[in-house]
């Protein structure tokens, strides 16, 4: 039996309103972090260890500083089709952070030269200073060392919490529990920084180097993720950075 159709008048359904956008998936995102998880280690091993004080290894230093500043851009924009402002559940506090990472600066920048003075490791920088100096003439920084000094201790330590911190972790703690996410971070910015750190000094030396500066990215991270601001760990990566720099001044212009 075939029915009548309906009245005219007979209320119509409403359409289903459209779906939001869904997320990413988790393989997106990994493809857009497992690049910025690698490729810095893989530049620093072109640029420190293959081919120092080359067109080409200043090609690869340059290359994957620029990389570190436009790939969160656009795979965030582009491949993730995420906004630039991340919702977070906490409030964020801007100078709570800037006033626990001023401090924790201070601290490190504190003890860095205490281990200077007072333990081996002071010998070990001095009877490295013929290396340091050889490879920081090779990147071209040892003639204008004050400048690339304040540059990189403001500018890129800006640059890389952008990239380590609001990018790396930023979507790590998506893909992984949290504390993983701290951890995998810190690994990965701990990586190159290991490889620098080995052509500048013995091997132990280095790795104790390079560890300590995982654990400034892990708590760089937290910092980030407690108050929701990258002031706290740019502050305290700046006055980090100004203090390895202030001791780099020392060892290669002794008596200056």
């Amino acid at each position: 039996m075939i029915s009548d159709p309906p009245p005219n008048d007979a209320p119509r359904p409403r359409p289903r309103p459209r779906p939001r956008s869904a997320a990413p998936a988790a393989t997106t995102r990994w493809r857009v972090t497992l690049p910025a998880l690698v490729l810095p280690l893989i530049a620093s091993l072109f640029y420190f260890v293959l081919f120092p004080g080359t067109l080409l290894g200043n090609s690869f230093y340059t290359g994957v500083k620029i990389f570190l500043l436009v790939w969160p851009p656009i795979a965030t924009a582009f491949i993730l089709g995420e906004s630039f402002r991340r919702r977070s559940p906490g409030r964020r506090d801007w100078r709570l952070s800037l006033l626990i990472g001023a401090g924790f600066g201070l601290l490190v920048a504190g003890v860095m030269f205490l281990l200077r003075d007072h333990t081996p490791l002071g010998d070990v920088l001095r009877a490295s200073a013929p290396r340091m100096r050889e490879k920081v003439e090779g990147l071209g920084m040892l003639r204008h060392y004050v400048f690339f000094a304040f540059l990189l201790s403001i500018a890129h330590a800006l640059l890389e919490e952008f990239f380590w911190r609001w990018f790396v972790f930023g979507n790590l703690r998506r893909l992984m529990p949290l504390g993983w996410a701290h951890l995998a971070a810190a690994a990965g910015f701990a990586s190159h920084h290991i490889v620098v750190t080995s052509q500048f000094f013995p091997v132990g030396p280095a790795i104790f180097f390079g560890l300590c500066v995982g654990i400034g990215g892990a708590f760089w991270s937290w910092l980030y993720q407690r108050h929701h601001t990258l002031l706290g760990p740019w502050v305290s990566h700046v006055l980090i950075d100004l203090a390895i720099f202030r001791i780099g001044h020392e060892i290669l212009f002794p008596g200056a």
